[in-house]
Order: C-alpha cells, then sequence, then structure tokens
C-alpha cells in the first residue's frame, strides 16, 4: 500500500452512485460487455478478490487523471462526505472506459465524464470523523484526492506504515 486515495460523495447525485456501485455490487453482464473478450480473465479475477465488482469513476481532467494514473493495486481507498469517512476498501484495479461510466452514471451536467474507473474491494462502511485524523488526513475534500507526500511521510513517521495507520483507525482492510 503507497497511496491513500480519498472520493468523495457529497452531492445527492454523488451519493446515489455511491449507494449504487459502491455499497452495491455492479453485475457482472454490465461490466463484461463492456470490455473485449480477452480483458475478461483479468476483470473475473478482480471480481474474485474483491467480492464482486465495487467501482467508482473519477471525472476525466488533467488533475484527476494523473492522480488516477498514480493509484496502485493495493492502496486504500476511502469514501468520504458530511465529514466523515463512510468506507474504506482496496483498490484491486483500474480501467479507463467511458462507454462503462456512461452506462453505470450516466452523463455528467457539465460535459466530462467519470471514465477513469477504479474497481474496489468490497467496502465496509464506517463512520470516522475527519476531525478525528487531523492532521494526518484532510478535514474536507472536493473531489477526489490523492493524499499527498508530506502527510503520507507523516503518517509512515507515526505509524511505521500506511497500512498501520488503517488498522488502527480503520479496522482491517
Amino acid at each position: 500500500m503507497k497511496n491513500i486515495f480519498v472520493f468523495c460523495a457529497g452531492e445527492p447525485n454523488a451519493r446515489a452512485n455511491y449507494r449504487k456501485t459502491v455499497l452495491t455490487p455492479i453485475s457482472a453482464e454490465c461490466i463484461l460487455s463492456s470490455f473485449p473478450a480477452e480483458k475478461h480473465p483479468e476483470l473475473r479475477c478482480w471480481q474474485e478478490q474483491a467480492g464482486g465488482f465495487f467501482a467508482w469513476g473519477i471525472k476525466a481532467n488533467q488533475r484527476s487523471f494523473t492522480m488516477w494514473r498514480s493509484l496502485e493495486p493495493g492502496d486504500c481507498v476511502l469514501g468520504f462526505f458530511d465529514f466523515h469517512y463512510r468506507a474504506v476498501s482496496r483498490l484491486v484495479g483500474k480501467l479507463q472506459n467511458d462507454e462503462l461510466a456512461e452506462k453505470i452514471w450516466g452523463k455528467s451536467k457539465d460535459g466530462l465524464n467519470w471514465g477513469n474507473i477504479v474497481f474496489l474491494t468490497r467496502p465496509r462502511e464506517v463512520a470516522v470523523p475527519a476531525s478525528a485524523l487531523h492532521p494526518y488526513l484532510c478535514s474536507t475534500y472536493r473531489g477526489a484526492t490523492r493524499i499527498g507526500p508530506d502527510r503520507i511521510k507523516s503518517i509512515i513517521k507515526d505509524f511505521g506504515s500506511i497500512s498501520a495507520f488503517i488498522s488502527k483507525h480503520f479496522g482491517e482492510v
């Protein structure tokens, strides 16, 4: 685990998507029909690892694309809204697929899609106030965020590893 990635579900539409694709598995048919057959074995492996298909889409702008590219399988993924961390999981894989994003989440009002998709292990719901984790994690977020290197260094200095920090504050992932 090298990164901590936080996604926000603060708006009503985002909260509906959170319930639809983070708390509830996405059908295998929906996922597999959006990729060529040669990609299916890898996707099935992710499904088995994760206990289903759970996913979050990240808007396709330059800042978020750079952040999305830096994420790696095994990284911690936290869901956030109402000043609380609400879900904890790990990244199992990531793919870019605008067709799948539109099929799952529809079209965005601003014209950007959520085609940078992260696939997660079955998330575990939590309710950890952001204030309890400051200064290690942020107290609020706007959009998808990778926790910066200075905060990561501080976490590793004080807890020994990102995994130890996550276990202490969120339980085993």
